[in-house]
């Protein structure tokens, strides 16, 4: 026992020490509550057992009574032992839905992880819907376990509780519909085309709302050789950066800072986070640090770039010998195509425009600058492993090459965005030069190079 305890204590100290300071432990442990699956059936089971007590406490003071001269008669159980029989039924019946309920999550995940990539696991997890319906499990199996408990039939002074049995029933049908509603999503949920069109949502959305959606056109200062840099003070995904407090302090203190990694990428201790065009004092920059919210998981709240490195992830899952479906890797490439045309409209760099909290005022002037990751980048990240898994096959790379010619005639494409792609168009003429074997499949693939644009063939 004193072995254990003492462990206990150096495991905890440990800990401590890992994050350092106490606002790096509270985004730990709120990372950790708020994403995972029982969080909200917790806080369902927390008001179910609340709404018991009311329950009781309504009981006590004659609610049966009183309901039973306002509706029908046959709504009301009258006999003790037949109000046990059907509470004691639904908890049994209800504890074997819930269990099957569970094991298909984990089913569901399993084959998510195994089939597509970990990655979209998180999107999984946070599905509402499949929280909703696990918490009024749990929170119906407690209702109706607290109302079996306080049930006396032996003292013939207390009145039958029949509202509450009523509501017990209702509360069993309400999961035996949700269980029929439940295993629809559960289909729904691992077919890639439901699982694709989910990620591209989120990655529109991020790209309209999100980070890159803040940016101003206002160029970096001239001086910013000259700035000092600081380094991160621990390690992680970079998942969010509260710009709306540093545009504060760097109001308060008149100072420029440019954040140097972009938002979801792994951030080492002790790399260059962050430079500024004055020297910080600690507490300053431990405020500004503090502002940095790392997480061990990659899932960024806003940033759009997840999504593409979802989608790609599962294009080289479905290429790859154990799985073998280019069809999946066909769809994916086509939801590429369309992130991809708006990920060309967005800016690469600039200033983060930070809206006043009191909105009658004037926004906070522009003294923070962003790394983003730009669109060449990002093609090259997406297709330098996809070419990887599939040079040997004609019909995806066609389809990386169909991708490459209709981004090349977006009226928004500039010259920067052409070089790029006559770029990664030569590559793939390189790659299927020399893996495609067969000659017939290699020329289809220049005559497909052939109807690009004139102005995208490298001559």
């Amino acid at each position: 026992m004193h072995s254990f305890g003492k462990k206990n204590k150096i495991s905890t100290m440990e800990m401590f020490k890992r994050f350092k300071r106490l606002p790096y432990l509270i985004q730990f442990l709120y990372e950790k509550v708020t994403t995972s699956i029982a969080f909200y059936p917790m806080l369902m089971v927390f008001g179910f057992f609340l709404f018991t007590g009311l329950m009781f406490y309504l009981e006590a003071h004659g609610l049966t009574a009183w309901m039973d001269e306002r509706l029908p008669p046959f709504l009301l159980i009258k006999s003790w032992n037949v109000a046990q029989s059907l509470l004691t039924t639904l908890v049994g019946a209800l504890i074997s839905l819930m269990v099957f309920s569970f094991s298909m999550v984990m089913v569901l995940l399993n084959n998510a992880a195994s089939n597509f990539s970990p990655r979209i696991l998180p999107s999984l997890i946070s599905n509402k819907f499949h929280q909703f319906v696990l918490g009024t499990y749990l929170g119906t199996i407690v209702y109706c376990l607290l109302m079996v408990l306080n049930m006396t039939p032996n003292q013939d002074k207390l009145p039958l509780p029949g509202f509450s049995v009523l509501l017990g029933i209702v509360f069993g049908v309400t999961c035996l519909l949700l269980f029929v509603f439940f295993i629809h999503s559960i289909s729904e949920s691992v077919q890639v085309g439901k699982i694709l069109q989910s990620i591209h949502n989120e990655t529109t959305y991020n790209m309209r709302n999100g980070t890159i959606s803040q940016l101003s056109n206002e160029a970096l200062p001239k001086d910013i050789d000259k700035w000092k840099s600081y380094t991160a003070d621990r390690s992680g995904y970079l998942q969010s950066v509260n710009f709306q407090l540093i545009g504060k302090i760097c109001v308060e203190e008149n100072i420029k800072v440019k954040v140097l990694i972009p938002e979801s990428r792994f951030v080492f201790e002790g790399a260059e986070l962050f430079i500024c065009n004055k020297n910080l004092e600690k507490d300053i920059k431990n405020k500004i640090l503090e502002y940095f919210v790392l997480s061990v998981s990659e899932s960024a709240e806003k940033d759009h770039i997840v999504g593409f490195k979802q989608i790609t992830e599962i294009a080289l899952k479905a290429m790859s010998p154990g799985i073998n479906d280019p069809g999946t890797a066909l769809s994916c490439i086509n939801y590429l195509t369309i992130l991809f045309t708006k990920k060309m409209k967005l800016p690469e760099t600039g200033a983060v425009k930070i809206e006043n909290e009191n909105k009658k005022e004037e926004s906070l002037p522009n003294q923070i600058w962003l790394s983003v990751i730009g669109f060449d980048e990002l093609l090259s990240f997406v297709l330098a492993p996809l070419r990887q898994y599939a040079r040997h096959d004609l019909i995806v790379m066609l389809k990386m090459l169909e991708m490459l010619k209709f981004l090349a005639s977006r009226n928004h494409c500039t010259e920067v965005h052409l070089k790029i792609i006559q770029r990664e168009v030569e590559i793939l003429r390189v790659d299927a030069e020399e893996y495609l074997t067969n000659s017939a499949d290699y020329n289809k693939i220049i005559a497909y190079i052939n109807t690009f644009p004139k102005k995208t063939i490298i001559a």
